[in-house]
């Protein structure tokens, strides 16, 4: 369920980006065209039709699973709103006040571990026999103890969300909030076609299997049209826009 509303995170950026240009002036709309709106909504379907079919086809049935739904759900709803906040942000840091996506990236990255810092305090399940619940200091000082080597496996994911922030701001700063969120969930296909001939991940039981095959190929139909659409459209403006220096 939550892969499903993630699934939807182009469209609420599309609708939070055209909402928060009319409550704020000056602040750029979301250009999209009926055509690529179109486009959004039925790569959100299959994205949310491919997370459906491999929940029912996994589902064991535990009632345990029902714990917490409602609460879930919401903020589940509550992440769609940040993440779009969070890339419309992003884009107006490019666009309207010419930062670079490395100043972006490492400005952005203090006042996220001061938010964190807090978090590790909270106590959470493990799964380590003997354990039952751990802060994430705890699990710090444990990892220390007993291996610490493992830790250059958290420098080197450090290294690499750097270099995925980048990638993610020079995409809002170039293209536009809404267009990056599709990307990601591009990236989930193409991540799930890659778990599945790797054979880390299994189609599950029929009939999902045809289910998730005809969503992962519809979602990146999808997302390869809109992109299609959205060069179309920038060269058509291109072509209509007057020379430099001319009225």
């Amino acid at each position: 369920i939550n892969l499903m509303i993630r699934s939807c995170i182009p469209l609420a950026a599309w609708a939070m980006q055209t909402l928060v240009s009319k409550l704020i002036p000056g602040f750029a709309p979301a250009t999209s065209r009926s055509s690529e709106l179109i486009l959004i909504i039925l790569g959100a379907l299959f994205a949310a039709v491919a997370s459906l079919a491999k929940e029912a086809g996994g589902h064991s049935g535990n009632a345990s699973e029902e714990k917490g739904y409602v609460a879930g759900l919401i903020i589940g709803c509550m992440s769609l709103v940040a993440c779009s906040l969070y890339l419309i942000f992003a884009q107006w840091l490019g666009k309207d006040l010419k930062m670079n996506p490395i100043d972006m990236t490492l400005y952005m990255s203090v006042p996220a571990a001061l938010f964190l810092l807090p978090l590790m305090s909270m106590s959470h399940p493990v799964g380590w026999k003997g354990y039952d619940t751990l802060n994430d200091w705890q699990v710090l000082h444990e990892v220390l103890t007993y291996a610490p080597h493992a830790l250059i496996l958290v420098a080197l994911s450090g290294f690499f969300a750097v270099c995925y922030n980048t990638l993610q701001y020079t995409m809002v700063s170039e293209l536009s909030a809404t267009h990056t969120a599709f990307a990601g969930n591009f990236n989930k296909a193409a991540t799930i076609v890659m778990s599945l001939v790797l054979g880390l991940e299994s189609l599950p039981p029929r009939p999902w299997d045809f289910v998730t095959i005809a969503s992962i190929t519809g979602g990146i139909a999808a997302f390869t049209a809109y992109s299609v659409v959205r060069e179309a459209g920038a060269r058509a403006a291109s072509a209509e826009a007057p020379p430099a220096g001319k009225p």
